[in-house]
């Protein structure tokens, strides 16, 4: 047993000599936000979008395109003046220059407004990852919060146990207290430390995971403490209020509707696809030819000589009208208007969530509010009760289990009021971030 009493105080003399980073709620967001690789995808497909909008004005450029051609013909022919199989072997280059435009294409501007939106959506869709990771550190920062704070109390009650177990030590030796009280009470010290290495292990593994989230690999979870948040002054926010602020700056919302608009547009050039296309057209053309090993051929122009004699120019325009394929049209229709339903539905969804979600948390908020107010008067009462119990205890007038039951009466309710303050703390931010999209005022 004294061995174990060695080992705690030493533990508990060690621990404040660790020095520790002291970390914010904004620091976690912020280091995560820098390391966590999902931002960098997030950014990555903006850029996408990005690069895939460009101007209208853009897709009614020309395409134009070079052409060469170098062949040979090697066989035979009749001549016709002569009625006999001579040789017909050719050289030939053909050369030209094509270039093609639309003129009225009703899909190039829905497409442009299409990917406008496209861009707009890749950026919310990257605000809605920041979200829910920020929702997730939130709810590991206030886990450890409260476990900090569940520690600090188990160690300051030890340290009445500590004074306690000496003193009861004490008077068995001298004869002055039933060796039972000794029992009961080493059955509660031991019960404390127990309590204690728990919470540490707790703790422990609660930071692990919290550096993990944001990506640190150069700090150990001894190595942090947390810093309480500053209260929030949006915690008297009524129900109506916060719901018609999440909706207007959630971000998940924004995303959904956003991407309901981008399949707007897709029906809309799926339609587009029923339209005529005009378009124009224009082609610069020439080429060279030479005989090969042919007795008694004429004399060939040059080649430079040929291209300028042989240039032809090929314009025009052309209407294409869609009239039957098949009804793909018809269908390609059908499932883009299904798309954007199934859209729309989903951005229903998110909102029907985001209300839960909020209707949930306030009623939490208001809950342990009230519940924080009792718990202050019940915390008052069990701290009388333990001081009378202890004089009493010190007088000899009531046994250790007596005093180990006032004392764990008032552990409950120092455990159920700092639970209750916590989780005041904590869904008041969460619900500051679900209507505002931030944690600050």
């Amino acid at each position: 047993m004294k061995s174990l009493i060695a080992y705690s105080i030493l533990l508990l003399f060690f621990q404040p000599v660790v020095a520790q980073q002291a970390w914010t709620l904004q620091q976690c967001l912020e280091t995560g936000m820098k390391n966590t690789p999902d931002f960098q995808l997030r950014q990555l497909d903006i850029l996408s979008a990005e690069t895939t909008h460009r101007s209208p004005i853009m897709e009614y450029l020309p395409q134009v395109s070079v052409n060469g051609q170098h062949s040979y013909s090697i066989g035979s022919t009749i001549d016709p003046a002569t009625n006999t199989r001579v040789s017909s072997n050719i050289q030939s280059d053909n050369f030209s220059l094509s270039a093609g435009m639309d003129l009225i294409n009703f899909n190039v501007f829905t497409v442009a407004r299409r990917n406008k939106i496209a861009v707009l959506k890749a950026k919310a869709d990257k605000e809605a990852t920041a979200a829910e990771y920020s929702l997730s550190i939130l709810e590991n920062f206030y886990n450890i919060i409260y476990t900090q704070d569940l520690l600090k109390i188990q160690l300051t009650q030890f340290e009445n146990a500590k004074f306690n177990l000496a003193r009861i030590e004490k008077e068995v030796e001298i004869g002055s207290r039933p060796k039972s009280d000794l029992y009961d009470m080493q059955v509660s010290y031991a019960q404390e430390d127990n309590a204690i290495t728990t919470t540490t292990q707790l703790l422990y593994n609660q930071k692990l995971t919290l550096l993990q989230l944001v990506n640190v690999t150069d700090t150990t979870p001894d190595g942090i403490v947390l810093q309480h948040t500053l209260p929030t002054q949006f915690a008297g926010a009524n129900f109506a209020t916060l719901l018609e602020n999440g909706y207007k700056n959630y971000p998940k919302i924004q995303s959904a509707q956003l991407a309901a608009e981008v399949a707007r547009k897709e029906v809309t050039m799926k339609k587009n696809n029923n339209l005529p296309v005009l378009s124009a057209f224009y082609t610069y053309s020439s080429f060279y030819y030479l005989p090969l090993n042919q007795p008694g051929a004429p004399n060939v122009a040059p080649f430079f000589t040929q291209l300028d004699n042989n240039k032809n120019h090929y314009i025009g325009a052309q209407l294409s009208i869609p009239v039957f394929n098949g009804l793909r049209n018809h269908r390609d229709v059908q499932l883009a208007r299904l798309e954007y339903d199934k859209r729309n539905i989903e951005t229903e969804q998110e909102k029907i969530k985001l209300r839960q979600t909020i209707e949930q948390e306030t009623a939490k908020h208001e809950q342990n509010l009230l519940l924080a107010t009792k718990l202050e008067d019940t915390r008052a009462f069990a701290q009388k009760s333990f001081e009378t119990t202890q004089s009493k205890f010190r007088s000899g007038i009531i046994e250790a289990i007596t005093f180990s039951a006032s004392k764990n009466q008032l552990l409950t309710a120092e455990y159920n009021l700092l639970k209750a303050k916590v989780t005041t703390e904590y869904t008041a931010l969460k619900l500051q971030f679900l209507a505002f999209n931030t944690f600050t005022d």
